[in-house]
């Protein structure tokens, strides 16, 4: 995994590229934090914001699709242009994007089934994963299956665990950053009021709404980018898996 991260954040035009992959990902980040404020009783949602969520996802999960395959195929993080988008027209890929709308239709109109939905996505990631990385090597749609002759349980058990792992790892970076920040804040509070802390309390008391909005909104936006990046580890280790 390491090995795939240094491919995500070395070489040339590295940052500029993380940079805007950052954005796209915050992006969808805010407005999935916002949609999440309903749980919470902090905003009222509509159908309408709902909509627009889910058609701003399946844009994403398009050009995720398309995005994942380019990285397979150049081995270094791409640039972010339309070829992301206009791959994805092709009947393979096409394919393993249809794959992602039933399942997220499950988790948006039903969301006592959104753990059977996780478990077919991690179970289904790996062949999906494994036609993108085929398709990627020349882009002709007869080596899409090339690695389907090798697969065998134990490697498919290990790749799952390992996409469990990338996606906890996510959850696990996004809150520890959240908390690291809020902490620091808090520490310089402390500081400019010289541990006053009835004054502290009172200032954390009066802006309670506005720090679980901005918590909300901080944690979306990294956590929409980690898992991002962790699927595109997890992509290369898949592929280098099989070439091994």
């Amino acid at each position: 995994m390491i090995e795939g991260l240094k491919k995500l954040y070395t070489g040339e035009k590295a940052f500029s590229r993380q940079l805007i992959l950052f954005s796209i990902c915050g992006s969808l980040g805010l407005f999935n934090a916002f949609i999440g404020f309903e749980k919470q009783g902090l905003v009222e949602v509509t159908q309408l914001h709902k909509y627009i969520y889910f058609v701003l996802w399946m844009i994403f999960m398009f050009f995720l699709t398309g995005y994942e395959t380019l990285f397979l195929h150049e081995r270094h993080i791409p640039d972010i242009d339309l070829r992301s988008l206009k791959i994805v027209f092709n009947k393979i890929l096409f394919f393993v994007f249809l794959i992602s709308i039933p399942l997220a239709l499950v988790s948006f109109k039903f969301q006592a089934y959104t753990s059977v939905a996780f478990a077919l996505e991690i179970i289904l990631s790996i062949p999906l994963t494994m036609l993108q990385a085929g398709y990627s090597y020349n882009f002709k749609e007869s080596d899409a299956c090339m690695f389907f002759a090798r697969l065998c349980i134990k490697e498919y058990f290990i790749l799952m665990l390992k996409r469990l792992w990338i996606i906890c790892l996510a959850y696990i970076i996004t809150f520890g950053f959240v908390f690291l920040l809020f902490f620091t804040v808090g520490l310089v509070i402390a500081l400019i009021y010289k541990g006053d802390f009835n004054t502290i309390g009172l200032i954390i008391s009066s802006q309670q709404l506005v720090i679980a909005k901005l918590s909300s909104f901080i944690a979306g936006v990294v956590l929409i980018y980690a898992l991002t990046v962790g699927t595109l580890v997890w992509d290369y280790e898949l592929i280098k898996t099989f070439e091994r």
